[in-house]
């Protein structure tokens, strides 16, 4: 004879799955938990390539470059508009240690100014027009809203205002990117931005 307990034979018997919403032996199930969806934060990216560190660190030596040049620049034309202003050819003590705390302290803001005003504009700088590499929303794909803009290039380089500890501070949060999946810096993480390939 059959043990009371025990039909092979019963639905809900063996830990097999239950009906409607009922529990079987094993306890209750689990849904599986859902993907985010593509484009979604923390989601796969369903867009174009995203930039590799290699193309990313050119494109910021170039920019180096152009904001260098263009901060000797100003302080060359600042100081002929002194010479013209004054008539003295001589720079005093005061003046030169102004110029050279402006040197030194103000590199994180002129690369500020720099990063924000091309992202905002063309969601590029020029480094990364010539190397085919662009910044765009992580949700969607789309431009950058002046938030983004703003604390995208305010996390990478107002640090540098600080030398050498804020050159490193910048240089580890970029190579975060390097133990991403989808090639993020701690700056795109913030501002919720992605860096894609425009051209092959």
């Amino acid at each position: 004879m059959s043990s009371p307990h025990w039909n092979p034979h019963h639905p809900h018997q063996g830990g097999q799955p239950p009906y409607a919403g009922g529990w079987s032996h094993g306890g209750p199930r689990i849904p599986a938990p859902v993907p985010p969806a593509p484009g979604a934060p923390g989601g796969p990216w369903s867009g174009p390539p995203t930039a590799g560190f290699g193309v990313r660190l050119l494109a910021r030596l170039i920019d180096y470059v152009l904001a260098f040049v263009t901060a000797a620049a100003f302080f060359f034309v600042m100081a002929v508009v002194t010479v013209l202003l004054t008539g003295n050819t001589e720079t005093t003590d005061a003046e030169g240690e102004l110029w050279a705390y402006l040197f030194v302290f103000g590199w994180g803001v002129l690369l500020f100014f720099y990063d924000w005003l091309y992202l905002v504009t063309w969601g590029r700088t020029l480094g990364k027009m010539m190397v085919g590499i662009k910044v765009v929303s992580a949700s969607g794909g789309g431009g950058l809203s002046q938030g983004q803009a703003v604390g995208r290039s305010a996390f990478f380089c107002l640090p540098q205002s600080l030398p050498c500890v804020g050159h490193l501070f910048s240089t580890a949060e970029s190579m975060a990117m390097l133990g991403d999946t989808r090639g993020r810096a701690l700056h795109d993480r913030v501002a919720g931005t992605l860096v894609i390939r425009t051209r092959p």
